[in-house]
Protein backbone atom coordinates (compact mmCIF):
# COMPACT_ATOMS: atom_id res chain seq x y z
CA UNK A 1 0.00 0.00 0.00
CA UNK A 2 1.04 3.54 -0.70
CA UNK A 3 0.52 6.97 0.31
CA UNK A 4 0.99 10.68 -0.85
CA UNK A 5 1.51 12.86 2.80
CA UNK A 6 2.66 16.27 3.97
CA UNK A 7 4.99 15.72 7.16
CA UNK A 8 4.45 18.47 9.40
CA UNK A 9 6.76 20.89 10.66
CA UNK A 10 8.73 19.34 13.58
CA UNK A 11 7.70 21.16 16.29
CA UNK A 12 4.04 20.77 15.56
CA UNK A 13 4.77 16.46 14.00
CA UNK A 14 6.73 16.61 17.74
CA UNK A 15 3.65 18.65 19.79
CA UNK A 16 0.99 15.87 18.11
CA UNK A 17 3.39 12.87 19.03
CA UNK A 18 3.63 14.10 22.59
CA UNK A 19 -0.15 14.35 22.82
CA UNK A 20 -0.34 11.28 21.60
CA UNK A 21 1.98 9.58 24.28
CA UNK A 22 0.17 11.72 26.83
CA UNK A 23 -2.96 10.41 26.08
CA UNK A 24 -1.93 6.88 24.56
CA UNK A 25 -3.58 7.21 21.24
CA UNK A 26 -1.70 6.67 18.04
CA UNK A 27 -2.76 6.72 14.28
CA UNK A 28 -1.70 5.06 11.31
CA UNK A 29 2.17 5.72 11.20
CA UNK A 30 3.63 9.25 12.62
CA UNK A 31 0.99 12.08 12.12
CA UNK A 32 0.68 13.08 8.48
CA UNK A 33 -1.87 14.84 6.00
CA UNK A 34 -2.79 12.76 3.73
CA UNK A 35 -2.66 14.40 -0.30
CA UNK A 36 -4.88 11.34 -1.51
CA UNK A 37 -6.37 7.97 -0.04
CA UNK A 38 -3.65 4.92 0.08
CA UNK A 39 -3.46 2.75 -2.81
CA UNK A 40 -1.84 -0.01 -4.38
CA UNK A 41 0.59 0.24 -7.41
CA UNK A 42 1.22 -2.33 -9.79
CA UNK A 43 3.24 -1.43 -12.39
CA UNK A 44 7.13 -1.01 -10.01
CA UNK A 45 8.09 1.97 -7.26
CA UNK A 46 10.07 3.84 -10.68
CA UNK A 47 7.41 4.09 -12.60
CA UNK A 48 5.40 5.23 -9.64
CA UNK A 49 8.15 8.10 -8.65
CA UNK A 50 7.96 9.04 -12.07
CA UNK A 51 3.99 9.70 -12.28
CA UNK A 52 3.63 11.48 -8.91
CA UNK A 53 6.49 13.61 -9.84
CA UNK A 54 4.61 14.35 -12.57
CA UNK A 55 1.77 15.69 -11.29
CA UNK A 56 3.32 17.35 -8.22
CA UNK A 57 5.92 19.02 -10.52
CA UNK A 58 3.15 21.32 -11.74
CA UNK A 59 1.92 22.23 -8.18
CA UNK A 60 2.89 25.71 -6.11
CA UNK A 61 3.83 25.36 -2.78
CA UNK A 62 0.87 26.62 -0.29
CA UNK A 63 -0.21 27.80 3.18
CA UNK A 64 -2.12 25.01 4.78
CA UNK A 65 -3.87 26.72 8.08
CA UNK A 66 -4.90 24.47 10.48
CA UNK A 67 -8.18 24.94 12.65
CA UNK A 68 -9.54 23.11 15.63
CA UNK A 69 -9.92 19.74 17.33
CA UNK A 70 -12.38 17.09 15.11
CA UNK A 71 -13.68 13.65 14.99
CA UNK A 72 -15.38 11.37 12.53
CA UNK A 73 -17.53 8.61 13.87
CA UNK A 74 -15.13 5.70 13.10
CA UNK A 75 -13.37 6.99 16.42
CA UNK A 76 -10.97 9.23 14.78
CA UNK A 77 -9.81 12.27 16.49
CA UNK A 78 -7.86 14.93 14.27
CA UNK A 79 -6.59 18.06 13.94
CA UNK A 80 -8.66 20.06 10.80
CA UNK A 81 -6.44 21.62 8.07
CA UNK A 82 -7.47 24.23 5.04
CA UNK A 83 -5.87 24.75 1.96
CA UNK A 84 -7.98 26.71 0.23
CA UNK A 85 -7.96 26.12 -3.58
CA UNK A 86 -4.62 24.69 -4.07
CA UNK A 87 -4.95 21.91 -1.69
CA UNK A 88 -7.70 20.74 -3.79
CA UNK A 89 -6.27 20.92 -7.07
CA UNK A 90 -3.74 18.92 -5.57
CA UNK A 91 -5.89 16.63 -3.98
CA UNK A 92 -7.84 16.27 -7.36
CA UNK A 93 -4.50 15.67 -9.79
CA UNK A 94 -3.52 12.82 -7.56
CA UNK A 95 -6.96 11.07 -7.26
CA UNK A 96 -6.45 9.56 -10.34
CA UNK A 97 -3.37 7.77 -10.19
CA UNK A 98 -5.02 4.73 -8.80
CA UNK A 99 -7.97 3.74 -7.40
CA UNK A 100 -7.91 3.78 -3.61
CA UNK A 101 -7.82 0.66 -1.77
CA UNK A 102 -10.80 1.28 0.40
CA UNK A 103 -13.41 4.08 -0.39
CA UNK A 104 -13.11 6.12 3.18
CA UNK A 105 -13.01 10.16 1.92
CA UNK A 106 -15.15 10.48 -0.86
CA UNK A 107 -15.67 13.67 -2.68
CA UNK A 108 -16.01 15.60 0.62
CA UNK A 109 -12.42 14.86 1.76
CA UNK A 110 -11.70 16.83 5.25
CA UNK A 111 -7.76 17.50 5.21
CA UNK A 112 -6.74 16.71 8.55
CA UNK A 113 -4.10 15.45 10.60
CA UNK A 114 -4.84 12.24 12.68
CA UNK A 115 -3.95 12.44 16.31
CA UNK A 116 -5.76 9.09 17.41
CA UNK A 117 -7.70 5.93 15.29
CA UNK A 118 -10.17 3.27 16.96
CA UNK A 119 -11.78 5.02 19.46
CA UNK A 120 -15.30 4.41 20.98
CA UNK A 121 -17.32 7.57 20.76
CA UNK A 122 -17.07 8.45 23.89
CA UNK A 123 -13.29 7.85 24.56
CA UNK A 124 -13.30 10.44 21.01
CA UNK A 125 -15.51 12.92 22.46
CA UNK A 126 -13.76 12.67 25.91
CA UNK A 127 -10.21 13.37 24.22
CA UNK A 128 -11.56 16.34 22.52
CA UNK A 129 -12.63 18.00 25.81
CA UNK A 130 -9.06 18.27 26.65
CA UNK A 131 -7.11 18.41 24.14
CA UNK A 132 -5.30 21.79 23.59
CA UNK A 133 -4.60 23.62 20.17
CA UNK A 134 -1.13 23.68 18.95
CA UNK A 135 1.07 27.41 18.87
CA UNK A 136 0.66 26.59 14.59
CA UNK A 137 -2.01 28.62 12.95
CA UNK A 138 -0.21 27.27 9.67
CA UNK A 139 2.53 26.43 7.77
CA UNK A 140 3.74 26.68 4.17
CA UNK A 141 3.49 22.71 2.52
CA UNK A 142 6.88 22.46 -0.12
CA UNK A 143 6.65 18.87 -0.34
CA UNK A 144 4.67 15.80 -0.54
CA UNK A 145 6.20 12.22 0.81
CA UNK A 146 5.49 9.21 -1.05
CA UNK A 147 4.98 6.32 1.44
CA UNK A 148 4.33 2.64 1.72
CA UNK A 149 3.58 0.65 4.65
CA UNK A 150 5.67 -1.88 6.04
CA UNK A 151 5.04 -4.93 7.73
CA UNK A 152 4.78 -3.73 11.32
CA UNK A 153 2.44 -1.17 10.63
CA UNK A 154 4.73 1.80 9.88
CA UNK A 155 5.24 4.47 7.09
CA UNK A 156 8.97 3.79 5.14
CA UNK A 157 8.93 7.08 2.55
CA UNK A 158 9.79 6.24 -0.75
CA UNK A 159 10.84 9.92 -2.00
CA UNK A 160 10.06 13.02 -1.66
CA UNK A 161 8.84 15.60 -3.93
CA UNK A 162 9.25 19.52 -4.21
CA UNK A 163 6.67 21.16 -5.43
CA UNK A 164 7.69 24.04 -7.70
CA UNK A 165 5.30 25.07 -10.10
Amino acid sequence: MYGILVWPPEELGAFLRELQRQHRVRGFGPPHLNLRQPFEWEHGEESLKKAVQGILRSHAPFRLRLGGWGSFPQGVVYLRAYGGTPFRKLHHALEPLASPLKEIEGPSYIPHLTLALGLSPEAAADLLRVLPLPHYKSFVVREAALVQDAADGSLVEVARFPFSG
